[in-house]
């Protein structure tokens, strides 16, 4: 992992403190009694479309109390929680960020999760002798985050070597859909969004094999991501106002326009006609600007997706 995600800043001291101020809202409402996971998701969820694809794969994996499950970038635990409360597996976990971590943990302990192993660290140099995870897992998965990694070899030694043989591998990942030259300004944006690994299909798939795996499955799901991300936009911008007033006007200038002006042109396949989008994100419209707005949604070829995949340990490696 590079020292300048270390000071990626959509995730720097204003961000975080949001999230902290979250939490102590959420403590603030109840005087007594453990919380649950979902009484943080209006905040912690940093994921498109949230659980619903991971908890469908392990919902399919029969996965149980005695099994051992390994989360790689896991971040403030939004999706950790999620899967120790519905499935109650021995669940490992490991982000490189220290806030991530002490957010992760504090959440944690408010909803009295202690299925939880939180791991510092980096997910390409983990001691899986140390951690007991040697060969040891059933499920290994990381949701939205791999993007980051330039050094996918050293990362799939990681998966395949913490995997049973036969046990599972679960991405979410932020891909190149269509190999098209991007034009400056979405290189401008890719570099913004910290868009380290570009990987195709087809080089996504042999770095897997070669790392001891067979690949399952391999789906786009960007018309969706897009459609959950213009409407994301659309959320940020009714509450501008008292965005601005509670967090101050640096978070909104970092994080929240990032969230309108980055992500909407990295995924703007929307499936609609321009009329149908302006109709139905008219906030969105309106910060583009008609001629900006019309040029993403109807004359950008979509050129990043978002991928899912699903992979088989074969071999050791």
């Amino acid at each position: 992992m590079s020292d300048a995600f270390s000071n990626y800043d959509l995730y720097a001291d204003p961000y975080m403190n949001r999230l902290r101020n979250e939490v102590a809202k959420v403590k603030a409402k109840k005087s007594e009694g453990l919380f649950i996971p979902s009484d943080f998701s209006h905040f912690d969820s940093l994921h498109y479309c949230g659980h619903n694809y991971i908890e469908d794969f392990l919902e399919n994996e029969k996965v149980n109390p005695n099994t051992k499950v390994l989360e790689l970038c896991a971040g403030n635990g939004s999706t950790s929680r999620f899967v120790a409360d519905r499935f109650k597996v021995q669940l490992t976990t490991v982000d490189f960020l220290p806030a991530f971590n002490e957010l992760h943990r504090n959440m944690n302990e408010l909803c009295g999760i202690t299925n939880t192993r939180i791991i510092q660290g980096d997910a390409t140099q983990l001691d899986l002798v140390g951690l007991g995870l040697e060969n040891e897992c059933q499920v290994v998965y990381s949701l939205q985050s791999f993007y980051y990694i330039a050094n996918k070899p050293a990362l799939f030694s990681v998966c395949n070597r913490a995997l049973k043989m036969g046990g599972r591998l679960y991405i979410e990942d932020h891909v190149v859909e269509n190999n098209i030259p991007l034009i400056e300004k979405e290189e401008e944006i890719a570099v913004k969004f910290q868009f380290i690994s570009r990987l195709q299909r087809h080089d996504y798939v042999k770095l897997l094999e070669d790392a001891g795996f067979h690949v399952d499955e391999y789906v786009f799901r960007t018309t969706e991501w897009s459609r959950y991300l213009f409407e994301r936009s659309e959320k940020f911008l009714r509450e501008k106002e008292q965005i601005i007033s509670e967090y101050g006007q640096e978070l909104w200038d970092t994080r929240y326009v990032a969230g309108i002006h980055i992500s909407c042109r990295l995924y703007h396949q929307l499936g609609m006609t321009l009329d149908e989008a302006k109709t139905a994100y008219p906030l969105t419209c309106a910060e583009f600007g008609e001629e900006e707005f019309e040029r993403w949604v109807c004359e950008m070829p979509a050129k990043f997706g978002g991928a899912y995949i699903k992979a088989t340990k074969i071999r050791n490696v």
